[in-house]
């Protein structure tokens, strides 16, 4: 080599490195979002599928980013137990220093996390957790995914105003079967319907032949269930069918959460007639939901479908986004909390959504859907839309 082309070679190797550390200090503006998530445990296909949603959110969105600016996704199973959640929430606030939290599973994941955000003034974007209260138990809290009365509490109306005036309600023995069934037995009740029966269940249990003995004893018009998605769920539609409840023309009532459209393939048969309350169906025809389902499937699979937890993981990594462009990588708490309390998206996979700044609770179109059976899938298929729902728990408990 000669002295020259030395020379060249070394002021190349000088300028690309020196480029290189120029990447690397831009780079460094890095925000810290801590996802806490069930990926073992009772609550593992919703943590699962928010984690896919915020992932893939990431994945596709980076050239939307101010300049020198990413977002790390620092994830953690906490295996569906809150004390694990509680702990992995606080090494992720103390130790890594992350500005946001998100994910939470379920409702107790949720209550173990609100003092630590309440604290430390970090940001939590729930992207399942459900309990009516969750938002008020931290001022930190926004919550991206659905509150459990403006889905059960819209389908009890749905039923009572539809000539189906009795029911029995089956849900799991937690928060959010708690809440569920109060939400439904109020839009019953309201609107006429008569409550004739009870039971809950425990979380993961996949044994439910002895409730249908029990409901098919007290002879209701319907039936509302509410389990874990997952074994839980697709136990519950095998026992309402092979106890004959099905046969006998007892209308099952739930949420769409309840049975995805992932799980419609395992649940086959047992569930057709059943009608959904739903925010999110992975067939909807409207342009930026086939774009996510096709995004979905390239990064997971033909087979995979999205479902609403990884919908409102999306939802909730687009206002992340929403901040850091309106303030940057450096934000104070009450920078981001001004974002997500005002928070307004119109397009997307489930349509127009908002933060309403009262309450921190997502308000969005409420569907009503059938499963069928559609060429050779079964699917849910709606056929009534109420739009722009609240919370109506908190309309019924106001803060005093």
């Amino acid at each position: 080599m000669s002295k020259w082309s030395r020379l060249g070679f070394v002021f190349g190797a000088g300028v690309l490195s020196l480029a290189a550390t120029a990447s690397s200090m831009a780079a460094d503006k890095t925000v810290k979002v801590g996802l806490v998530v069930g990926l073992t445990g009772a609550g593992a296909d919703i943590g699962e599928s928010m984690a896919r949603g915020a992932d893939l959110y990431v994945a596709l969105h980076k050239k939307d980013l101010p300049a020198g600016v990413n977002v790390e996704l620092i994830k953690r199973d906490d295996g569906s137990n809150p004390d694990r959640t509680k702990r992995l929430a606080q090494e992720l606030v103390v130790r890594d220093k992350v500005q946001l939290l998100a994910g939470v599973t379920l409702s107790p994941q949720a209550l173990t996390i609100a003092p630590i955000s309440t604290e430390a003034k970090v940001p939590t974007i729930i992207m399942n957790a459900t309990t009516g209260s969750l938002t008020r138990s931290s001022p930190y809290f926004v919550r991206m995914s659905y509150a459990n009365w403006q889905m059960a509490y819209t389908v009890g109306a749905w039923a009572a105003k539809n000539n189906i005036n009795s029911a029995y309600t089956l849900v799991a023995d937690y928060a959010a079967g708690h809440d569920m069934e109060a939400g439904f037995k109020r839009g019953f009740e309201d609107n006429g319907g008569k409550l004739v029966g009870s039971d809950r269940t425990p979380m993961a249990t996949t044994d439910y032949l002895p409730a249908m003995a029990r409901i098919k004893a007290a002879a209701p018009k319907s039936l509302f269930v509410f389990t874990l998605s997952g074994a839980p769920s697709i136990a519950t539609m095998k026992a309402f069918r092979d106890s004959g409840l099905q046969d006998a023309g007892v209308q099952l009532l739930s949420t769409a959460q309840n049975v995805s459209d992932q799980q419609l393939p395992q649940t086959g048969p047992s569930s057709v007639g059943m009608i959904n309350s739903a925010v999110y169906i992975a067939t909807d025809s409207r342009p930026s939901a086939q774009a996510f389902l096709s995004a979905f499937k390239k990064a997971y699979g033909q087979d995979a479908y999205p479902d609403l937890p990884a919908v409102a993981a999306w939802n909730g990594m687009e206002a992340v986004y929403g901040i850091i462009k309106k303030h940057g990588a450096t934000f104070t708490s009450e920078q981001a909390m001004d974002v997500l309390k005002n928070w307004k998206s119109s397009n997307t996979p489930a349509g127009s959504i908002s933060i309403d700044p009262e309450t921190r609770d997502i308000v969005h179109d409420v569907s009503m859907a059938r499963i069928q059976k559609v060429g050779d899938r079964y699917e849910n298929v709606v056929f009534d839309v109420v739009k722009d729902v609240k919370d109506p728990w908190k309309a019924v408990n106001p803060e005093k």
